[in-house]
């Protein structure tokens, strides 16, 4: 039974999954990061490999069976870095199958190739991605990439779950200030945090243990808000999702075909929040009307997209 692997590698997790060549998910396991600019270079490889070893373990039969690994690696960029990704993962696989890694070649591509592969069974077209941090992707038929955002929190990340989380927060103290009017986020966070008044809300935020994961997910409880029909709330995910469209448009104008793409939408806030997805389609389709929206519940992780990947890949070019 030949079987394939995909490897979605993250700044906070990492997702693997082997899947048959009928595309039967096999097995499945979660580790830590692996981007090389959150955590240093050989910590990302270490944890690779650690990914690597207890993925197979849980089969042990399917390490000898596998016939392409694909990784899919967030803030990895450049030639030299997808470089050294491979080659320790070659490295790595021939140690452990004890054997010539000719017949298991390793792809490195992006975190939007692989979201892409699993939401629309192939690699080319537009990825809007809103989770914690935003980016958008595009892909031309003919491999060309472009991106637009992804700057982090600090630069960037426009219609994320920080950015939305953040301006929450910032909410329930210019409420408590008079500047804007109650809302119902002030008692919804509050009883998150396990706070009693909104003044108390300064120290909760700024104490050592309170980092960028922990502002976006607040966002769950603007969503919540909004749903409600708090004014507020609402208009904070309104604006965040018109920005992350600008974002989209921005990288639309940069290639003709991405005019009359399919856009694949994925990420959190686009599956927990109907009025940021209906937002967002909506500032975007009166820039671009020919584009074709595709979100499915239903899809792959993006580990199984990259082990779809590679499936695909050791199809069409045999080797590496």
């Amino acid at each position: 039974m030949r079987v394939y692997a995909g490897i979605d590698g993250g700044g906070t997790n990492t997702d693997a999954a082997i899947i048959s060549d009928t595309g039967t998910i096999l097995a499945r396991f979660s580790g830590g990061p692996t981007n090389p600019h959150s955590v240093l270079p050989e910590q990302a490889i270490s944890e690779l490999r650690r990914v690597l070893d207890e993925l197979f373990n849980l089969r042990s039969d399917l390490l000898t069976n596998c016939e392409g690994i694909c990784l899919g690696m967030s803030g990895v960029d450049s030639a030299q870095e997808r470089q050294m990704i491979a080659e320790a993962v070659n490295d790595h696989m021939k140690h452990i199958r004890l054997q010539d890694m000719e017949a298991c070649p390793v792809w490195v591509v992006s975190e939007g190739e692989i979201a892409l592969m699993a939401t629309l069974g192939h690699t080319h077209g537009v990825l809007c991605i809103s989770g914690t941090g935003s980016i958008v992707y595009g892909f031309t038929p003919k491999g060309e990439r472009y991106r637009a955002g992804g700057w982090g929190h600090l630069l960037g990340d426009e219609g994320s779950g920080y950015r939305i989380g953040q301006r929450a927060l910032q909410a329930v103290m210019q409420s408590h200030d008079g500047i804007l009017p109650p809302t119902e986020l002030t008692p919804l966070i509050l009883q998150e945090l396990g706070l009693h008044t909104a003044t108390e809300l300064k120290k909760k935020v700024y104490q050592s243990g309170w980092g960028k994961s922990d502002t976006a997910s607040i966002a769950r409880i603007a969503i919540e808000a909004g749903d409600h029909g708090d004014s507020v709330a609402r208009i904070i995910i309104t604006d965040e999702a018109g920005q992350l469209a600008n974002t989209a448009k921005a990288l639309i104008a940069r290639h003709i075909t991405f005019e009359s793409a399919q856009v694949a939408l994925s990420g959190s806030l686009f599956r927990h929040s109907a009025l940021f997805r209906s937002e967002f389609i909506h500032k975007l389709s009166a820039s671009y009307g020919e584009l074709g929206f595709v979100h499915r519940a239903d899809a792959p992780s993006p580990a199984v997209g990259a082990a779809q990947l590679a499936r695909l890949r050791r199809s069409l070019h045999g080797s590496f």
